[in-house]
């Protein structure tokens, strides 16, 4: 987990490099195997698109209930959200790094 923190910050501290460079595959997130390909690269592109944290959350909220809705309809379970201060929530990370006010 600290190493993944450590690249999240390396990460956002240039403009330049994606802010999740996990993301940047369209593997690296939660639910990320009930998405098409073409899905995971907007998803990736409208998570870095943020420019207020309310805009994120509401986003990641109706992402999180449709992940949700398709797990369900496939009869699988998606993986526990991760509860640390910052593991769980993209929002709080862009925030935190200034990406988003």
């Amino acid at each position: 987990m600290t190493r993944l923190f450590a690249l999240l910050l390396i990460a956002l501290a240039s403009p330049a490099v994606h802010a999740f460079p996990s993301y940047a595959s369209g593997e690296g997130f939660r639910g990320a195997e009930l998405m098409t390909p073409d899905e995971r690269k907007a998803h990736v592109a409208k998570m870095q698109s943020f420019k207020t944290f309310d805009e994120c959350h509401a986003y990641t909220d109706a992402h999180e209930a449709e992940l949700q809705r398709r797990a369900a309809a496939q009869h699988v379970t998606l993986p526990a959200r991760n509860t640390s201060v910052f593991g769980g929530d993209p929002c709080q990370v862009m925030r935190f790094m200034g990406r988003v006010k």
